[in-house]
């Protein structure tokens, strides 16, 4: 008798110890989480992330070169907090893309999925892009990284890994995107792409041909825009902005558009404040440019931010110097065009509840955002 009550007693602890195991294995995955506000929903969602773009990078820039920058001028300006899971670890670009892209944190070097779950047992976390795809809009990514980079790959690919190019490249031939742009990645061919129903183009004269008559995936030359001057064989960043809204807004239902600056981060971790330097301006005339889209298209909604801080560059003896050459921890910049979406000035938000809240700008209500647990801080 005695033994019985005693497996009585044990059948609570062992229900609870399953339950915990399925959400080890499942991902940790609550709906809803700290997205409360009913946010304005806009046609047209323009995220630009400068990569390794923290508040000192830009008092950096602002130090060597005092010409205003167009992101600061924007009405909302807040912090963006970017630990990876489980809420206290020091983030790395996938992790902090998929925040983004995704609204749910993950583990570094993840790509699109749920934490502790690289085999997607459970399903993929939707990305904005995708979210965009399903609303009938239209999609693209333009980066100066290469296009299976961790942060373009948090929006058009799921995978266990950042590494693992030829997984990601598939899952973006496969996407449904209308664009993808950026620096060559080796299984990108101009024949997969034709068999994925894009065109295919590698340097700026192909470019410049791209009319919005159909899909385009892009591959320029990574030593070309990782440059601190373009040749004339690559279009920079703030051209391909302008011409990637100008493709995506013949869409009538809105789009999508991601821009990544990526070697504000590669730069940084050279400990190379001019080459640094020389990116966030390059990043911030697309910032112009997307602004100026917006100014003349009050339907279009433009969130600035960083996916984290490369460098932990402080102020020492009145003169910005970087401390590292690795990610920190340091909040990030966060810029909005309208007061509406959700952000509020000196808000400060962890990376996933902005992805969140961008998915509801797109429509979607809080329980499309699954929460890890043990993630709040």
């Amino acid at each position: 008798m005695a033994g019985s009550k005693k497996k009585r007693r044990l059948l609570p602890i062992a229900l609870a110890a399953a339950l915990l195991c399925a959400f080890l294995v499942f991902g940790f995955v609550i709906p809803g989480g700290s997205i409360t506000d009913d946010p304005a929903q806009y046609k047209n969602l323009i995220l630009m992330i400068g990569d390794g773009m923290g508040e000192n990078t830009l008092k950096a820039a602002l130090e060597a070169d005092s010409e205003p920058l167009a992101m600061e001028a924007m009405p909302v300006r807040g912090q963006s907090r970017t630990n990876s899971w489980p809420g206290f670890k020091c983030t790395d670009s996938a992790a902090a893309g998929t925040a983004l892209a995704c609204g749910i944190r993950v583990i570094n070097g993840a790509v699109g999925i749920y934490p502790l779950d690289p085999l997607g047992w459970t399903g993929t976390p939707a990305s904005l892009s995708e979210m965009a795809l399903e609303k009938g809009k239209a999609a693209g990514i333009v980066t100066t990284d290469l296009t299976s980079g961790a942060t373009p790959a948090a929006f058009s690919a799921h995978a266990a890994n950042r590494g693992m190019e030829s997984n990601i490249s598939g899952d973006q031939l496969s996407s449904g995107l209308n664009l993808i742009w950026g620096a060559a990645s080796a299984s990108v061919t101009a024949d997969k792409a034709a068999a994925n129903g894009f065109i295919y183009v590698s340097d700026r004269a192909g470019w410049s041909a791209l009319d919005g008559g159909g899909r385009s995936f892009a591959q320029f030359s990574e030593a070309d825009l990782s440059k601190t001057a373009n040749t004339d064989l690559t279009p920079t960043l703030d051209e391909m902005t302008v011409k990637a809204i100008d493709i995506l807004d013949d869409n009538p239902d809105g789009f999508f558009l991601m821009v990544e600056a990526a070697h504000i981060d590669k730069y940084s971790h050279s400990n190379d404040f001019e080459g640094a330097i020389h990116h966030v301006r390059e990043f911030d005339k697309a910032v112009k440019a997307a602004l100026a889209y917006a100014e003349a298209n009050p339907d279009t909604l433009v969130v600035v931010t960083s996916d984290h801080e490369t460098g932990a560059i402080a102020l020492k003896d009145g003169k910005y110097v970087y401390t590292s050459g690795s990610h920190s921890k340091a909040d990030v910049p966060v810029f909005v065009n309208k007061s509406d979406a959700g952000f509020e000035s000196g808000g400060v938000w962890l990376n996933r509840e902005i992805g969140a809240q961008l998915g509801r700008v797109l429509g979607f209500g809080a329980e499309a955002f699954p929460t890890p647990l043990f993630s709040k801080r």
